[in-house]
């Protein structure tokens, strides 16, 4: 009887214990979501901050959608960094991301549906979507539980975020950032094609088409195929290298997208309108009509121009590295080094200043931003919010302590091995490192606010001395003592202090329905359709009277408003970007 008496205590006190542990645990404040105010937007309730970062007890799950391609068959969360973030901010983001179609296209049957996941980055939707009333507002959230995002973006960057739309919908993670390894675009040549000319330092288009001459003449065929003269991407949004890239820095001009800025009255023209845009067309058909030019340019997706790039068949091409770098890859791997691509920083013949590598800019084109259907908005913002912490973004730049690196003296720093595969591209996919730039982030710059962690270190390995330090692959070393230069970037100016927002970025925010917005959209589906025709005309006439077409087609479009509204922006920008 006694021990059926203490069987039931026991179980009685362990109720009670369990009880009394659940009821502690409902006490803690509870994630709401945020209430609505008279004037519509919604805010958060008061709570008071954290005091320090806190290891969370469970992992929460969100969903999103990343409005580009990714590049890698390993999910960035899904890797050994990604874990760790998982682990650190208690939540596991299952991302969805574009696959085969166009990013508008996909943008639209979104918007449509109305079926949104937690999170977006809108890529170059992001008009259309804040148009639609699909994200929620982010300023109180910003203000109250911000505490990292407001650590690493510097004032006069927080009101950049809001200035287009008045409304903070997004937190972007494209910050400054400073390269002297390799330069970002440029105009191609292989190594061997360099070494055959005699090492010249390429400046002229001019120079660059004689080079591309010769040498496809002295070697008509490569391993038993016809040699590629010069090729260009031309697959969906790929082509703007057509429409209007290539010719925007041939004529001197930074990256503004569509626009080209006058550097002294920031003021806005459309490249397709412009007469050099016409010299870059007759150039191409130039190099088309003396058999240069790849006849497939037209035809290919981006796969099979990135196989053509890898075969080794190619002397020439205009892209940006980080477009094709799986190329070069594929080259170094089958050791055809003589056939890698430098680049230079081509211009007309009568341009004295080149913009290749653009301005340090912080650009609020897109970024994350949580939307109406999410039901925890708080805590995704909380989770944006860390993303912005100083652990993660040494996860996300320098990857695992003791596996990436180690802390010596109170620095961090890589052995031989470790600096080996942190410049393997793969191996940076595969362990998570620099797969996370979408998320708000540190600078990646020397600033000594912005870009040094608080315990001194810089923000990213490519700011320490021992990166410059690291050799080059033989062919690189090659090519660094033919030039009697230290790194390949020197052929080009140096990057410079931004004076206003991109223009790319700003034409990216335009409201779908804004007549300019309508304008460039169709100025651009217009030079898709008009510029391969008369790059492949078979005569001056021909060319002459499809380029008159094309003009014509583009005269009838609400241009003005495009270019009036992108000079609005960025001399708005302008007064922020001074603040700093």
């Amino acid at each position: 009887m006694n021990k059926k008496v203490i069987s039931v205590l026991l179980v009685f006190l362990l109720v009670v214990a369990l009880i009394t542990g659940c009821g502690k645990k409902a006490e803690q404040p509870a994630a709401e979501s945020p209430k609505t105010t008279t004037d519509g937007k919604d805010k958060p309730e008061e709570e008071p901050e954290p005091a320090e970062e806190e290891k969370p007890e469970e992992i929460k799950e969100f969903t999103a959608f990343f409005n580009y391609s990714l590049n890698s068959l390993t999910l960035p969360f899904d890797t050994p960094v990604g874990q760790k973030i998982t682990e650190l901010t208690g939540v596991k983001l299952k991302v969805e991301y574009l696959v085969g179609v166009d990013a508008r296209q996909k943008a639209g049957v979104m918007i449509a549906s109305g079926d949104y996941p937690d999170l977006i980055n809108p890529g170059e939707a992001t008009g259309e979507f804040i148009a639609a009333g699909a994200f929620i507002p982010l300023d109180d959230y910003i203000e109250k539980y911000g505490q990292n995002i407001k650590k690493i973006y510097r004032p006069a960057e927080l009101e950049l975020l809001k200035m287009q739309h008045g409304t903070t919908y997004y937190v972007s993670g494209t910050r400054a950032g400073e390269s002297r390894l390799y330069p970002g675009a440029g105009f191609y040549l292989a190594v061997d094609v360099l070494r055959d000319a005699g090492w010249p330092v390429v400046k002229t288009l001019s120079q660059y088409t004689e080079i591309l001459k010769n040498y496809v003449q002295k070697n008509p065929t490569y391993n038993g195929q016809p040699t590629i003269g010069f090729i260009l991407p031309t697959d969906a949004w790929r082509a703007s290298a057509l429409q209007y890239g290539g010719a925007r820095f041939l004529a001197g001009y930074p990256n503004d997208g569509p626009a080209y800025v006058d550097q002294e009255t920031l003021e806005a023209k459309t490249i397709m309108t412009a007469e050099f845009s016409k010299t870059w067309a007759k150039w191409l058909n130039g190099l088309w009509r003396d058999g240069l030019m790849d006849p497939e340019t037209f035809m290919q997706n981006n796969d099979q121009y990135l196989a053509k790039l890898s075969s080794g068949r190619v002397v020439g091409f205009y892209d940006q590295r980080g477009m094709f770098q799986e190329a070069i890859n594929a080259l170094e791997k089958e050791g055809l080094f003589d056939r890698a691509p430098i680049a230079f920083p081509v211009v007309l013949d009568d341009v004295e200043k080149e913009y290749y590598a653009g301005p340090m800019a912080f650009s609020t084109q897109t970024g994350i931003a949580i939307t109406t259907k999410c039901k925890d908005p708080e805590a995704a913002f909380k989770f944006l919010d860390r993303m912005a912490a100083e652990d993660i973004n040494k996860l996300n730049f320098w990857g695992i302590e003791g596996e990436d690196y180690t802390i010596e003296n109170g620095r961090m720093v890589k052995n031989q091995e470790q600096w080996e595969k942190y410049l393997d591209p793969e191996y940076q996919k595969q362990q998570g490192i620099g797969q996370f730039g979408e998320f708000p982030r540190m600078e990646d710059t020397t600033d000594p606010v912005y870009g040094v962690y608080s315990d001194g270190n810089p923000v990213s390995p490519t700011k320490t001395p021992e990166y410059f330090d690291i050799n080059y692959k033989d062919y690189e070393k090659e090519v660094l003592q033919a030039y009697n230069i230290e790194t390949l970037s020197d052929f080009f100016n140096p990057q410079y202090p931004a004076r206003y927002e991109p223009g790319w970025a700003v034409r990216s925010k335009m409201p779908a329905d804004h007549p300019g917005k309508i304008a460039v959209e169709r100025a651009l589906e217009l030079a898709i359709q008009y510029l391969p025709k008369a790059i492949m005309a078979e005569s001056d006439t021909e060319f002459e009277n499809v380029w008159a077409e094309y003009q014509g087609e583009l005269n009838k479009l609400d241009l003005k408003s495009f270019e009036d509204e992108v000079t609005k922006q960025i001399r708005e920008s302008a007064k922020y970007y001074q603040k700093d």
